[in-house]
């Protein structure tokens, strides 16, 4: 079994599948599935690490659905260069 990667590597693995398909919108479970490379096992704590992390610099966003599923995606671009009122 390969080790965990580290939370940097994670980061950027998300932020190349963001980059890749701009619309995507998923739970943490559907991240660690379908947005990390295949032959990673990556434990959901590191996904929701990363995705925090994420949160903190503006490039995610979280979103509760009507289904009550948290899903994560990019930022828009708008509200990162956006001045504070």
């Amino acid at each position: 079994m390969q080790p965990q990667p580290r939370l940097s590597e994670v980061v950027d693995a998300i932020l190349r599948y963001l980059y890749s398909h701009p619309d995507a919108a998923d739970t943490v479970d559907g991240i660690c599935e379908w947005w990390l490379p295949r032959h990673w096992r990556v434990d959901t704590r590191c996904v929701e690490a990363a995705l925090l992390r994420m949160l903190a610099q503006g490039l995610v966003r979280r979103r509760e659905n009507a289904d009550r599923h948290v899903v994560y995606l990019r930022a828009d671009k708008a509200s990162r260069s956006s001045p504070v009122q």
